[in-house]
């Protein structure tokens, strides 16, 4: 029997499928009560079940990371899976958000695609592997991280503290592509000082808000050009997206506050101090227009906890993208395309921070996460659970 038929016979369909749809109904985002919690807790109990050695390590307000262990012989290489326990709100879902219903081959809900699918298949991978006989020589872990949708504390934590790996798989919606790189992510705040005075005599003062339009004008017309000249084979040109914007008090009264918030996309050779200097150039040619204006920039705070969120490489000669490519194509039928991300994901702290390659492989598509219909291709599941086993044996080797 090849070893794909013989994972194949370790675990049913449905089983996975119910994990998802369990790990979909037990509501992780950052307004449930313990966040991630009782998902972790509830996950690291299904994989005690089923005889995986698992803990629970506190991170932030105890919120838990769960880390999976199926320990090898030794002398092979370690791969690391890893997924995030969270998800956004359920906003305005059109559907019930924690049903995780299987219907019309998906399973339905938030973090369905991003990612408890991947979580699940994770999860069912270590138990596959174990119920399957074989022996691995190197370690495979699963980790099951916290926050990733806002600062990363989780993925950070594992960063810091390990378990440490030769190469990691993030399990973000690929489609089961390989997605091998991402531009970096930064979230700034520039803010206009103007000066308050009534609307009655508005020439006393000087308005904020129009300051700001003076400057976004600038913006829009110095930067592009200057991107373009820097792009990616693999990510295109850095990009930059206005989110937020607000100013003033009142319709009365002059603005003497307007504030931007802009989302900045890194690619390789950028950093977010020379984001800062080129931001600090276009200011500069405002003031020499204006000498009234006046702007100051801030990152903001809540895009990190403490590790710069850099853009992501997978090194193209690394072993672990060719095994993929060959189990992807084994297991689906077909050849899996190289991606990137339009995304920032965790891959990039393992990558940079941690000195480990990593790359992105997951079902399900980004197009629906965070969407009011979520929802994960069934068989991509299935699916994901071959893939990632199928790697492991090959990437760390067989003991016996």
């Amino acid at each position: 029997m090849d070893l794909l038929e013989r994972l194949k016979k370790t675990f049913d369909p449905e089983e996975v499928l119910s994990l998802a749809g369990d790990l979909v109904r037990i509501p992780s985002h950052s307004q449930a009560p313990g966040r991630e919690t009782a998902v972790a807790r509830w996950l690291a109990g299904w994989l005690e079940k089923n005889g995986i050695d698992v803990m629970l390590r506190p991170v932030v307000e105890e919120r838990p990371n769960v880390i999976a262990t199926l320990k090898g012989k030794g002398g092979g290489r370690v791969l690391m899976l890893n997924g995030h326990l969270d998800t956004v709100p359920p906003y305005s879902m059109t559907i019930d958000p924690f049903s995780g219903e299987l219907k019309d081959g998906q399973v339905w809900g938030r973090g369905s695609a991003d990612m408890k699918g991947a979580c699940a298949a994770m999860a069912m991978t270590l138990v596959a592997l174990k119920r399957s006989g074989i022996r691995l020589a190197g370690d495979l872990f699963f980790t099951g991280v916290i926050n990733e949708e806002l600062k990363s504390e989780g993925s950070e934590d594992i960063v810091l503290n390990g378990p440490k790996a030769d190469a990691v798989i993030v399990g973000e919606p690929s489609e089961l592509n390989l997605s091998i790189g991402h531009r970096g992510l930064e979230w700034i705040e520039i803010e206009v000082i103007g000066r308050a005075a009534h609307g009655g005599r508005p020439h006393l003062g000087i308005n904020a808000i129009s300051k700001m339009a003076a400057f976004i004008r600038k913006l829009e017309t110095e930067l592009p050009p200057r991107l373009n000249t820097r792009a990616h084979p693999l990510m295109g040109p850095p990009i930059f997206n206005l989110g937020v914007i607000h100013g003033g008090m009142q319709p009365s009264s002059v603005a003497d506050r307007c504030i931007l918030q802009v989302d900045r996309r890194l690619v390789p050779g950028e950093t977010w101090q020379s984001v800062f200097a080129e931001l600090e150039e276009i200011i500069g040619l405002c003031r020499a227009e204006d000498p009234d204006f006046n702007a100051r920039l801030r990152r903001i705070p809540d895009n990190m906890a403490t590790m710069d969120h850099l853009p992501m490489e997978f090194p193209l000669d690394h072993p672990l993208l060719g095994i993929l490519e060959e189990t992807v194509e084994e297991v689906t039928g077909r050849k899996p395309q190289r991606t990137c991300c339009t995304g920032w994901t965790d891959a990039a702290l393992f990558a940079n921070q941690g000195k480990t390659p990593a790359l992105v492989l997951g079902p399900g598509t980004i197009a629906v996460a965070h969407g009011a219909q979520e929802h994960c291709p069934a068989d991509q599941i299935v699916q994901a659970v071959l893939v990632y086993g199928l790697a492991a044996v090959r990437f760390c080797g067989k003991a016996d």
